[in-house]
């Protein structure tokens, strides 16, 4: 029998700060995309949710199953892991890594895109690319001096200055 004290290794702390880090790396995902109200890309959120996963099944099967299992092993010599089980984990874990990739990989696209996106707003500026109706610098003027295009008469009574 193996003692409980022997999970305690290097690499099951090494496996532990994983899983801290990646379920504190979600946290951080879910409170951005809150405050940005929902904004931020939905990949960011599944592919820190994927990581906290795989990291978290990997310690538990790694550490404490794999520790349980041994020992009963060790007890029980008739014991044999069924086949599937192994197979299932396989796929499990083959799924995960290639989930994780993907999402990965579209947090990366979206990111690229948005931000494409941001310097074309920021390159051509908020007046060449919003969506209202085209004005000409002329009935810009107009505008701006108050005066309308069918009658020339100013929109404030003129002050008389030194030049009068």
């Amino acid at each position: 029998m193996i003692p409980f004290s022997a999970i305690f290794t290097v690499d099951f702390f090494f496996s532990l700060g994983y899983v801290v880090l990646s379920i504190a790396g979600l946290v951080l995902a879910i409170s951005y995309r809150r405050s940005q109200e929902g904004k931020v890309s939905l990949f960011l959120l599944l592919t820190t949710a994927l990581v906290a996963t795989y990291y978290t099944l990997q310690w538990l099967l790694s550490s404490f199953v794999s520790f349980y299992v041994s020992n009963y092993a060790a007890s029980h010599p008739e014991f044999q892991i069924p086949t599937g089980l192994n197979l299932g984990l396989v796929i499990l874990f083959t799924a995960l890594n290639y989930a994780f990739v993907v999402t990965l990989g579209l947090t990366a696209w979206s990111a690229v895109r948005k931000t494409r996106a941001e310097r074309m707003v920021l390159t051509l500026g908020p007046e060449e690319t919003s969506p209202e109706e085209p004005t000409s610098e002329s009935a810009l003027d107009v505008e701006q001096s108050g005066i309308d295009g069918d009658n020339a008469s100013p929109a404030e009574p003129p002050v008389p200055g030194p030049e009068a």
